[in-house]
């Protein structure tokens, strides 16, 4: 008996960021992408599904989420055939299954990569038999660690290729004072395109000063007030995110030495290690790209993505 089952459906999916740091900047990812209900398919399985997606793509290497990534791998799982043993105490249901993963890019529809593996389960029931044979999807497997390889590495070539597109772009945010939409759009590069990586954190780190000086007077504003509720640690910490090359420095500065007087020896301690590290440049450009992840991170969760998987499979 042959009975299929398909990830087919008009839903829409939205794959949130998913409790990420700035290390997962610059990384290639793919985002997982599936579906909330199927025919024949509980909840349960389906997240069964997710999670072994998932692993494969982190044995590998890679990200199973990512900031703004149009890269995402989907799965379509088919059930082909059913059959019930007969026992002496009870019947088993035994079932076969494939299961089949793609990698494309989302924005432009172009796949990178697929596979597919034969699995198969058995159980009392035709939902244990499934349940069963998702199981046994082998995260390490060699052929599947080969397949995210050659994702990753048509996904370099891409970014090799629109590196210089992507500049372009980003340049004419800050032209229009769009700072937040350049470091996105710049950080959403993977490192591993080295044809571009310094490129890239040159004009990041340009981008950011403009940045901040756009933001000075809301940053002092914010501190001033701090300081008038006689809160002078967290004065000082607002006045520590305004870099060196920002417009209002000085200004900061004068802030700050009435909040210095306010506070402890230690957290003055702490204060005069943050200014020191603004004289240490090797510091302070490690500080600017911490914020600058910072920044994209807040970006993107601020946009989160809408995906049509009927439209993905189509």
């Amino acid at each position: 008996m042959k009975l299929a089952f398909l990830f087919i459906c008009t839903l829409l999916l939205s794959f949130a960021l998913k409790a990420q740091t700035s290390n997962d900047i610059g990384k290639i990812a793919l985002s997982v992408v599936m579906p909330e209900n199927i025919e024949g398919l509980n909840s349960s399985q389906l997240s069964k599904i997710e999670t072994k997606i998932s692993q494969i793509v982190t044995s590998a290497g890679l990200g199973a989420s990512g900031f703004n990534n149009s890269f995402i791998i989907y799965p379509k799982f088919a059930v082909y055939e059913t059959n019930v043993v007969e026992g002496d105490m009870q019947n088993l249901t035994v079932i076969t299954t494939e299961l089949s993963l793609f990698v494309k890019q989302y924005d432009n529809n172009i796949m990178y990569a697929t596979i597919s593996k034969t699995l198969k389960g058995s159980g009392k029931t035709k939902e244990l038999a499934l349940t069963n044979a998702i199981s046994k999807i082998p995260t390490n497997d060699p052929e599947f660690a080969k397949f995210i390889e050659t994702s990753k590495t048509k996904i370099v070539k891409y970014y090799e290729e629109k590196c210089e597109d992507l500049i372009k772009k980003s340049d004419s945010f800050v032209k229009m004072q769009k700072y937040e939409d350049a470091l996105g759009l710049l950080m959403s590069i993977p490192e591993e395109v080295s044809s571009c990586h310094n490129q890239i954190q040159l004009r990041s780190i340009a981008a950011y000063k403009a940045f901040q000086t756009q933001k000075c007077s809301e940053i002092l504003q914010k501190a001033k007030t701090t300081l008038a509720s006689s809160d002078y640690v967290g004065a000082l910490n607002i006045l520590s995110e305004i870099d060196p090359s920002a417009t209002c420095f000085n200004e900061a500065q004068m802030i700050a030495q009435k909040a210095e007087d306010k506070v402890t020896a230690l957290e003055k301690k702490q204060w005069d290690f943050q200014m020191q590290q603004y004289k240490d440049g090797i510091s302070l450009e490690k500080q600017r790209i911490n914020a600058i992840k910072d920044i994209a991170i807040a970006y993107y969760k601020r946009k989160p993505r809408t995906i049509n998987y009927n439209i993905i499979v189509r």
